[in-house]
């Protein structure tokens, strides 16, 4: 017994020196990894951590990322929030595994939970089974309306992920430090197996739940591995499967099939997966999209929508010039499109990169969102009349007025069901409607979608601004209130833009008029622009905290569904508020002149949607006109208060121009009249 014993020790002795020979070989490897992580938290983060904001789901990496910080960076560690989102429907190992990361680090993480629930049978009793929600509601309930909460009270200046660039095809191309949306990303540049092999050398805690292999005798198709009595054998590994050897995992005999755990989200679209397999392919499965909404529809007020604003002009001239050189046709826009390619190169529609695909417009067209569930109103596509110059996977140049603007890739040409899209975006198909009508009558049969590169700035014969030129003229920290119009502002409109900036308190005030093409009976663009510039000269030294700029934006007249789309562009702007009046967007049947939306349609739809995304709607009714004394108040205090209110329609507006005859001064500005009476009918559309 004694010499078995003997002859034992040298055995395990050897076992334990191949072991940290093992760790100090793997803890080697990571150095520069662990470097690389150092330079770019003590270059990006205060010293201090406040403002910083990790948000944390417990996996590998985000442990790994506390670990890190623990050793390197402890008194950033203990300034900064981590935050812990309890969806209600986490694995039973996630919270055994935060309690240990919290434990060991000292650092209590800042839990936040579904909105007015605590259990999941309150859950299912307020908002249903999550099986049943629509997964973009699930999303935003569960995930991203707690993290806003969090980042609000975090006060969050700087957001940091434990995104990696190895996880799946979209965050192929993650950087470290995101300068749009001030987020670092510290593991992007970390592989699965350096995580893994960190955790192990440091002994960071990590799921329960990636010790149990799945053995099966035959695949399971991903969209069933979560149902229940599934035909595998869950076995006990003892260890995480990535210390076992292939033997362990597949036992003895081997299972021609088994899948582990390698990541954890929710219980009901998370499964596990192959081992070789990414953590991301077991995210999400029978979903249409690969991210839950924590980075992609997570908002903070004056933020691009998705987080960083777009810009896709390419500023290398040989890299540009041998792009429109790969072209194979080219396609002249109209004005409509030009303002639409104006809006994707310079970040307006973020984060759209490009026209429409085929998925991305029906996804729009039917549930109002994008693929990966961003709110998105109305499709943005382009149409032609004929496909046969090019084909799918072509480099296609785009013209305005003979100059190469953009190249458009190629990559979907389909044709749409336009009865589909008039119902879904304009709520009718009738041809009463004027921009259904031109749906069927002017746009082209077939619409072309794929990314876009900016080849030189699209030229409109009036002055235009993109988003960074308005966001660099914003002052920092003051809430902005944008205003939406397409025709002159007279009285009752400056009225109402007096009255919102002053009840938005230490408020600027975008004036953002749209000046591409409108419906019938409209006020020409460069018209509108000359009536603009005379407008802010006259009142600016009134009123210095306003600001004036010019949106390439064609109307669609698509009332509730314009209202949003409209939310989302003043977002990209840098706006935190959005005025919506009655009957925004809206538009009359060109037969009855009755209305196509209700009143007050697009501002309930705003107010609908304002939390998602991160904008604060401010309504108002009509102002009206009540006489000198009192000038201009809202209708129903007017009404309220029996006093007479004076008003002249757009009719007897438009005939009163014609015929020279006098227009008060309480309706118009003057010197909006003057340019008005000067370009006679041409001013009209």
């Amino acid at each position: 017994m004694l010499a078995a014993r003997g002859a034992a020790r040298p055995l395990l002795q050897r076992r334990s020196q191949v072991a940290r020979t093992w760790r100090l070989a793997s803890t080697t490897a990571l150095d520069a990894k662990v470097a690389s992580f150092k330079a770019h938290v003590e270059k990006h983060l205060p010293a201090d951590g406040k403002g910083v904001c990790f948000a944390t789901a417990w996996l590998a990496t985000d442990n790994v990322f506390v670990a890190l910080m623990h050793e390197h960076f402890p008194k950033i560690l203990a300034g900064m929030n981590l935050v812990a989102i309890d969806t209600m429907h986490l694995f039973d190992t996630t919270r055994p595994c935060a309690e240990q990361v919290e434990a060991k680090y000292q650092k209590k993480a800042l839990w936040k939970t579904v909105e007015g629930v605590t259990t999941r049978e309150e859950f299912n009793a307020k908002y249903g089974d999550c099986e049943e929600m629509e997964t973009a509601d699930f999303d935003f309930v569960s995930k991203v309306e707690p993290f806003q909460r969090a980042l609000a009270e975090c006060n969050k200046t700087i957001l940091i992920t434990g995104r990696r660039m190895d996880q799946a095809a979209q965050r192929i191309s993650l950087d470290v430090w995101e300068d749009g949306k001030s987020t670092l990303n510290p593991m992007a540049d970390w592989s699965w197996s350096d995580i893994t092999a960190y955790a192990d050398a440091k002994g960071v805690p990590v799921n329960e739940g990636h010790s149990y292999a799945y053995r099966a005798q035959a695949p399971i198709e991903a969209t069933k591995r979560h149902l229940p009595d599934l035909p595998w054998e869950k076995v006990p590994l003892g260890k995480p499967f990535w210390r076992c050897s292939d033997k362990e995992i597949k036992g003895d005999p081997p299972a021609p099939i088994t899948y582990v755990f390698k990541s954890f989200g929710d219980i009901h679209t998370t499964v596990p997966v192959e081992p070789h397999e990414s953590e991301r392919a077991g995210r999400f499965v029978r979903q249409a999209k690969t991210e839950c909404g924590i980075h992609t529809r997570t908002t903070t007020a004056g933020s691009p929508h998705g987080g960083a604003l777009v810009d896709l002009m390419v500023k290398d001239a040989a890299k540009a010039k041998a792009l429109v050189a790969e072209c194979t046709a080219a396609i002249e826009l109209n004005e409509r499109q030009a303002c639409d390619v104006f809006c994707l190169l310079n970040g307006a529609f973020s984060p759209l990169k490009g026209f429409m695909d085929e998925t991305t417009y029906k996804s729009v067209v039917k549930d109002m969102r994008l693929p990966e569930k961003q709110l998105f109103g109305l499709p943005v596509t382009l149409d032609v009349a004929d496909t046969s110059g090019f084909k799918q996977g072509d480099k296609v140049v785009l013209k305005w007025k003979g100059e190469d603007v953009a190249v458009l890739e190629a990559s979907s040409i389909y044709t749409p069901d336009k009865t589909v899209e008039a119902k879904e975006c304009y709520g009718t198909s009738s041809i009463e409607h004027p921009t259904v009508h031109a749906l069927v009558q002017d746009v082209g049969r077939h619409y072309v979608g794929g990314n876009l590169h900016g080849i030189k700035a699209v030229a409109f014969p009036y002055p235009v601004q993109t988003p960074a030129e308005v966001r660099a003229v914003l002052p920092e920290g003051k809430p902005v209130v944008a205003f939406q119009n397409r025709n002159p502002i007279h009285r009752a409109h400056f009225e109402l833009l007096v009255c919102a900036q002053r009840d938005v308190k230490d408020s600027i005030l975008l004036v953002h008029p749209t000046c591409g093409p409108t419906q019938p009976g409209d006020i020409d663009g460069v018209v509108r622009i000359k009536t603009y510039e005379a407008l802010n000269a006259e009142t600016k030294e009134q009123y210095p905290m306003f600001r004036w700029a010019y949106l390439p934006y064609s109307m669609k007249m698509a009332g509730p569904r314009e209202a949003i789309q409209h939310m989302i562009i003043r977002k990209n702007y840098g706006a935190t508020h959005f005025i919506i009046g009655r009957d925004m967007a809206g538009t009359k049947s060109t037969i009855t002149g009755d209305d196509f939306y209700g009143a007050y349609d697009a501002q309930e739809t705003g107010k609908k949607y304002e939390a998602e995304l991160g904008m604060t709607v401010t309504h108002y009714e009509n102002m009206v006109y009540v006489g000198e004394e009192e000038g201009y108040v809202q209708e129903s205090v007017a009404k309220k208060a029996g006093k007479k209110i004076v008003k002249l329609s757009g009719t007897e507006f438009r005939r009163r121009l014609r015929a020279g005859e006098e227009i008060p001064e309480w309706f118009a500005f003057k010197s909006v009249v003057d340019i008005l009476r000067k370009a006679g009918d041409s001013a009209f559309c």
